[in-house]
């Protein structure tokens, strides 16, 4: 099948690895490869080579970068710079194949007084580094080499304007480094306001890292972003791999991979390269038809002299734009193995508003994907709740640093603090007509709060212990809240009178909640179990029963159908109400499931846990469909808005993170 997906063409005139080619019309220039000088013209429409030129005999080639500087209808103007050994050179390429004399030659890049230039610094380490030409000019050469650097070289004044580092922990190199704008020149034109800004977009990937990168040319700053992305129309094709060494195994991959820049996604294809590669080349024809993939190396010591095109069409969705609406990249990637054994085969699963049909059920499955927006460090201590405003546009948050904050969900400024609390804070939520705030605390009190002047109202404390939960009645007419000593309070907001005890857990209420209508409420509790209440007669309609540890959170479906519930075993169950017993288990967290959430349309629940992770689970499918590493202490709480298209996680140590869908 390979074989008749990739068309084999003549081969390279020597084989190469880590080659670097930039298309001029119908050419592909190869650059030179590892420890290989030569540099050819292949012709796309020929299928033929010629030799161009040699660098010059005191240049090694090793894992250098070439990037085109100037592009007219008398030629193309080239850079070569970097690698192990730093160079830094040009050429004035007039296409080989309509001159008889071979002028094209590598010569010193210089600046305008003739005085020869090498790009980086003696510090730099440039092998594997990667480039991309920016600026509203044109005139910036963004530079991303080892470690986790990144550099601007103006190219007019030919000197570095900018040192940064990336926000990674992986050290980068032979990576994949994209500028997204040059690949939607239609849609920036009519993008003003990012042209008045001046702003440089650029993706990153290597190993475990993805990162969406802004520079504001006019304020010379930075900004990173951990991928997923948005982005406009585009995919990025990564071809083989290898890992990185497994222990004392060499092992290249066949597999290829699509990154979809409009949809921040990861798929893994069924069809593979004919040969296991990688350190080959892929790069676009000039009508966008085909994809050339250019050498590499077979395993740890074959290079290949393979050159092989595929049809674009076969790459891309029947439910993308055309492809002369489409721009495409395709980039080689050297690592992609490394990557699976962690990072990427979480995003495998990672579809954004993508409709796929499972094997065997015959239906179809939405997926969500998730793209991060920001991170807070809006508290000093473990954010323990998170409840969004019935608009999404605030959220308030309560945190054992014994402070309550809401904050603007677009911009994360903080627009309300609210202090009284003398003790860790467990929960704090909107009051259904969002003028008041109720919350409560291991100082044994609950209390509500005016929204506006972020001053306590009222303070519930007579005969309370450790009030581990708290919630309003959808008419907001009454308080439910749940205590350690296993009892659950309901009380009227307006005569502030206990009215009635729920009695019935042997040990401490985690959390509680009402019903949609308002007949029911849920609670769980250290006890292991789960009750089902009927609010007027305050009898018990059902124990849920099956948790080995703890239940930390149980919670309504949005019809009232079914109960989801995470425990401290480490699973997610989902209950049936009507008959009363367990429908699903939801298996795949390593710690404590602190929290979770079905999504409004009861399709997909999310979860996060002491492992660090935040979990999106398909109901009907009773199974994991994405995982994310937050990469910082446990996540301790989730919501959902109630248009379903963002996310709030609050952490242990302070911080908030907001995802979009």
């Amino acid at each position: 099948m390979s074989d008749q997906i990739f068309q084999s063409l003549n081969k390279l005139p020597t084989p190469l690895y880590r080659a670097q080619c930039v298309l001029y019309k119908h050419e592909l220039l190869i650059c030179g490869g590892a420890y290989k000088r030569a540099c050819y013209s292949y012709h796309t429409i020929k299928n033929e080579y010629k030799f161009i030129c040699e660098y010059p005999a005191d240049v090694t080639l090793d894992g250098h970068c070439v990037v085109k500087l100037t592009n007219n209808n008398n030629g193309i103007t080239l850079l070569s710079f970097g690698g192990h050994y730093k160079h830094t050179l040009m050429m004035k390429y007039v296409s080989i194949w309509n001159n008889k004399n071979n002028y094209n030659k590598w010569i010193p890049f210089t600046d305008n007084q003739n005085n020869p230039i090498i790009i980086g610094r003696d510090k730099d380490r440039y092998e594997g580094v990667r480039a991309v030409i920016g600026g509203s000019n044109n005139n910036l050469l963004f530079i991303t080499y080892f470690k986790n650097n990144i550099s601007i070289f103006d190219l007019n004044t030919f000197q570095f304007i900018k040192h940064s580092t990336l926000q990674t922990d992986n050290c980068i190199n032979y990576h994949c480094f994209v500028s997204k704008s040059e690949n939607e020149q239609e849609i920036m034109k009519m993008n003003e306001e990012k042209k008045k800004k001046n702003n440089n977009e650029m993706l990153l990937f290597c190993k475990k890292t993805g990162l969406s990168i802004e520079y504001n040319e006019d304020k010379n700053i930075f900004q990173f972003f951990k991928l997923p992305v948005l982005c406009i129309n585009g995919i990025i094709l990564f071809f083989g791999g290898w890992n990185g060494s497994l222990g004392d195994k060499y092992v290249v991959s066949k597999t290829i991979y699509k990154y979809l820049i409009q949809e921040y996604t990861w798929i893994k294809y069924t069809l593979t390269l004919p040969i296991p590669l990688h350190n080959c080349f892929g790069i676009l024809n000039e009508d966008n038809t085909y994809i050339h993939v250019i050498g590499g190396n077979q395993s740890e010591n074959t290079t290949v002299s393979m050159h092989m095109k595929t049809k674009l069409n076969l790459w891309r969705d029947s439910s993308q734009l055309s492809i002369n609406e489409i721009q495409f990249i395709v980039k080689y990637w050297t690592r992609i193995l490394k990557i699976r054994l962690g990072w990427i085969d979480n995003f495998n699963k990672t579809i954004t508003k993508y409709v796929k049909e499972y094997p065997f059920t015959k239906k179809k499955i939405i997926i969500r994907g998730l793209r991060l927006l920001m991170v807070l460090q809006t508290h000093n201590d473990a954010v323990r709740n998170i409840t969004f405003s019935a608009d999404g546009r605030n959220m308030v948050s309560a945190s054992y640093d014994n402070t309550i904050r809401i904050l603007d969900v677009s911009s994360g400024k903080q627009l309300q603090n609210f202090i009284g609390h003398d003790n860790r804070i467990f929960v704090a939520r909107f009051s259904p007509d969002e003028h008041t705030i109720i919350s409560c605390s291991k100082d044994d009190t609950i209390r509500l709060w005016n929204i506006n002047t972020g001053t306590e109202i009222i303070e519930f404390k007579k005969y309370l212990n450790n009030v581990w939960d708290v919630n309003f009645s959808p008419d907001g007419k009454y308080i439910v809240a749940g205590l350690g000593d296993g009892t659950i309070r309901l009380y009227d907001v307006n005569s502030e009178i206990e009215i009635k005890q729920l009695l019935g857990h042997s040990k401490g209420v985690l959390s509680i909640q009402f019903s949609s209508d308002g007949k029911m409420i849920v609670s769980s509790s250290v006890d292991n179990t789960i009750n089902l209440w009927n609010v007027k007669s305050g009898k018990i309609l059902k124990k849920f029963e099956g948790h080995s540890n703890y239940v930390m959170r149980a919670k309504f479906s949005p019809d009232d159908k079914f109960i989801v519930s995470c425990s401290c075993d480490n699973t997610i169950r989902i209950w049936n109400i009507e008959t009363g017993i367990e429908w699903k288990i939801l298996k795949g967290h390593l710690g404590i499931v602190y929290d979770v959430k079905y999504f409004p349309d009861s399709q997909t629940i999310i979860s996060c846990s002491g492992d660090s992770t935040i979990r999106l689970w398909n109901v009907e499918l009773g199974k994991e469909i994405q995982k994310f590493e937050a990469y910082s202490r446990c996540m301790m709480c989730v919501d959902i808005s109630q248009n379903g298209n963002t996310i709030a996680v609050g952490s242990r140590d302070g911080k908030i993170r907001i995802w979009s869908i």
